[in-house]
């Protein structure tokens, strides 16, 4: 914008600079002379005949009915040679540019941001009629300088009503819910929205770009824990039939966690995890042996047509992902990476310090894997004794 009556709508609002746009319109920063305060303003993207039942004029309602603190306050809407709604300017950045600059979000906060937005969508859904949001992503995110996040852009938000389908597609590709193709969405399309904004948040990855797409978390970071890709799987699940059918199912489990390692392998998320995803008995065989001149103790699997996943071991409450030495039935030395696949032949010999079990007590030793064509996740857990090269010998296979 040019010129100082450009710059200038309804004789107190001066614009500043566009600072983004949303799904209904393009977003100023303004300064309100009256009032003397920042506010952001949206411009509708269309003319103000076109625009007269149109998204702007609707978010204006939707916000006007819904009071709630992760929520733009509405001031103003009125009609100059186009329509404009004027709200609350909410200081912050983008969580997009947010995990541009900063990288994967840490899970404990991961998990803690999403707990925010699962109480906004309580809130909405809590309403009657149900207002489903859509289009949640980290675009339309604000994370605030006190560390809380807002909620904007409410254009595709809608009162739902189960007789009939939404007035008009709506979503981002990588983060919408499949059925919303089809102009169909619900509560649990909201929480599919939750599930891919929090692999974003977890993973670094957007699901919207290359490879595209939401792949188990722990592929990507095998730090994180099972408990919370297990989570986002069932949250962006393509039926809305098996993913969580309500917010507090969601909540429920996200707040069961610590997430600072396994702690759930043997509560109620890891035994869910258990049952949908049956292991088969793959290994013949498992030995544990000191070797004399490296040091290292050897464990021999047969892992036969499977992509080779994640090893990781247990103690003290903490998940580690190990570093291994992986050979190959003729005794050559293969390099397998966490987002790779490798398709072994016989026995593969993982190689591991003696060091890590030298402390005394019970070490839990896992074995990842996912069939690439299916999806299908496998795990094997065992136990080894630690506490020295006799203790570490001794190992129980896992149930």
């Amino acid at each position: 914008m040019s010129g100082q009556t450009e710059n200038l709508l309804m004789g107190k609002y001066e614009l500043k600079e566009r600072i983004g746009a949303g799904s209904s319109g393009i977003v100023y920063l303004a300064w309100d002379r009256h009032l003397e305060r920042h506010v952001a303003i949206k411009e509708a993207k269309c003319s103000a005949k076109q625009e007269e039942n149109g998204m702007l004029k609707q978010e204006m309602e939707m916000l006007k009915s819904l009071k709630h603190p992760m929520l733009p306050a509405v001031y103003d809407f009125f009609l100059e040679t186009k329509r404009y709604l004027v709200m609350e300017y909410i200081r912050g950045e983008s969580l997009h540019n947010y995990i541009e600059r900063e990288g994967a979000i840490p899970e404990k906060q991961a998990c803690a941001w999403a707990l925010q937005l699962l109480n906004l969508f309580s809130y909405l859904h809590g309403q009657k009629p149900p207002v489903i949001y859509r289009d949640l992503k980290p675009d339309n995110i604000i994370v605030c300088p006190d560390g809380n996040l807002r909620v904007v852009d409410f254009g595709t938000a809608y009162h739902v009503r189960y007789d009939s389908r939404a007035a008009h597609l709506a979503g981002t590709a990588g983060y919408a819910a499949p059925e919303q193709l089809c102009g169909e969405a619900d509560e649990r399309s909201d929480l599919y929205t939750i599930g891919a904004t929090l692999y974003h948040m977890l993973t670094g990855h957007n699901p919207a770009g290359p490879p595209y797409g939401i792949r188990p978390v722990r592929c990507i970071n095998p730090e994180l824990t099972q408990d919370m890709e297990w989570i986002v799987e069932k949250c962006t699940k393509e039926e809305p039939s098996k993913r969580y059918q309500t917010v507090e199912e969601l909540k429920t489990d996200l707040e069961k966690g610590t997430f600072f390692g396994r702690q759930h392998l043997f509560g109620t998320i890891g035994k869910k995890r258990r049952n949908q995803y049956p292991l088969r008995k793959l290994e013949r065989r498992i030995w544990l042996t000191e070797k004399k001149t490296t040091g290292l103790f050897t464990a021999g699997f047969l892992l036969c047509g499977l992509c080779a996943g994640m090893l990781s071991m247990q103690a003290d409450g903490r998940e580690t992902p190990l570093p291994v030495i992986v050979y190959n039935k003729q005794g050559q030395k293969i390099i397998i990476r966490y987002d790779s696949a490798y398709k072994p032949e016989g026995n593969l010999l993982f190689e591991l310090e003696q060091e890590l079990f030298e402390k005394e007590g019970l070490f839990e030793l896992s074995v990842g894997l996912t069939d690439c064509e299916t999806g299908e996740k496998q795990e094997r857990i065992f136990y080894i004794r630690g506490g020295g090269p006799e203790g570490a010998a001794e190992a129980e296979k896992g149930k």
